[in-house]
């Protein structure tokens, strides 16, 4: 073990690890394969030649495609048809209706453990990874029976100094818009991926140790009192940053790979904190009634692997859910990566088994802050 990875394991090995969210997203996308006479053989074990897999879309899907489904396709001759990335809704919808139209989906930690309940995933095949013992070895968010943790970011505060007059350095100076002039926007709290009712409860003085489970309530009475500096809620991740970069408003809570990437192509006037950032956490799943599961077993144990998910971080900040993979990431990329040793003590991390859980009347906590999200729009 090399002494980044050590420094990653030993920053992320404290107590149990909380893991991450967000309501149900991504759609029900019919793949379009390719004709026929053009696709690769079948795999063994049944299905076609191909794997449907969500794309994340922007930034994120260009990573993908040149880290994982270009470099799986050369080696395995499995071709990779990408899945227009779209709201997690549709996607729950779609696999009930037994046409989850991809193979391979992308779910957020806030989403898998009710997912899981309701038996929308099949399991994970560890049996046949090419190191089985990788298993155990995610941090600090866990792999289960029918999930695998495929990437680690942030929802961090973004901002603009030239309209601010200063760095904000905690989700309180988020809402305090006299002393940090300007409009806000944030992820809509109708899904736990964007953060909102943690971000709120910080920003109202809740201790990080105590923040789970949460209080909904009081998080959308403190959301009340930023709601008249609230330009919009971003529907995009590619939107919260553009929002500064326009400057349409001078903060944003907004993810941290989209900060990056606006920062890295030009984009002067966006700054960024890691203090106060949420850690969370997306899984890998295998969605009940995809049409090539071989392929897709195949297709998560060839991304997971170390090497691969360094290269995945070496084009966008998102980082990697093993520690192993640090050690082929150069040291001046490892500071972009939200689980690096020097954020440890300024971050929090998302609690995906609270968001799993069920209310008094037996709705999932995610349905709930949908519920809540809604009255609370129209209030």
């Amino acid at each position: 073990m090399s002494a980044s990875q050590a420094s990653v394991c030993q920053a992320f090995s404290r107590r149990s690890v909380l893991k991450g969210g967000a309501l149900l997203g991504a759609m029900s996308l019919a793949a379009c394969g390719n004709p026929d006479e053009t696709r690769p053989p079948p795999v063994a074990g049944g299905g076609s030649g191909e794997v449907v897999v969500r794309d994340g879309g922007g930034a994120w899907g260009d990573a993908q495609r040149k880290a994982f489904f270009a470099p799986f396709e050369k080696e395995t001759g499995i071709k990779v048809v990408p899945a227009p990335s779209g709201g997690q809704p549709q996607l729950r919808a779609a696999i009930l209706s037994g046409k989850p139209g991809m193979d391979v989906a992308d779910v957020g930690g806030g989403n898998i453990g009710a997912w899981e309940q309701e038996g929308l995933l099949q399991k994970i095949d560890y049996a046949k990874w090419k190191d089985p013992a990788l298993r155990t070895q995610f941090m600090p968010f866990k792999s289960s029976e029918f999930r695998v943790p495929s990437i680690i970011f942030a929802v961090q505060l973004a901002f603009d100094e030239t309209v601010t007059g200063g760095p904000l350095q905690s989700w309180a100076d988020l809402w305090d818009t006299k002393k940090f002039p300007g409009k806000r926007s944030m992820h809509p709290a109708d899904a736990p991926g964007g953060g909102v009712y943690e971000i709120s409860l910080l920003a109202d003085g809740v201790d990080p140790a105590k923040l789970y489970p949460l209080d909904m309530e009081r998080a959308l009475r403190k959301l009340s009192q930023l709601k008249p500096d609230i330009l919009k809620f971003w529907g995009s991740g590619a939107e919260s940053v553009q929002l500064i970069i326009d400057k349409q408003v001078s903060a944003v809570a907004a993810w941290n790979g989209r900060v990056d990437t606006a920062v890295s192509k030009g984009a002067k006037n966006v700054q960024s904190s890691w203090q106060q950032a949420l850690l969370q956490v997306d899984y890998w799943a295998i969605p009940k009634g995809a049409q090539n599961v071989p392929a897709a077993q195949q297709f998560i144990d060839f991304v997971i692997q170390p090497k691969a998910q360094a290269e995945f971080a070496k084009l966008i900040t998102y980082a990697p859910t093993l520690p192993q993979a640090y050690n082929y990431i150069p040291e001046d990329r490892q500071k972009l990566l939200a689980t690096a040793p020097q954020y440890k003590d300024k971050i929090i991390v998302f609690d995906p088994e609270f968001w799993a859980t069920k209310n008094s009347e037996g709705k999932p906590m995610p349905e709930v802050a949908g519920d809540m999200w809604q009255k609370w729009l129209t209030s």
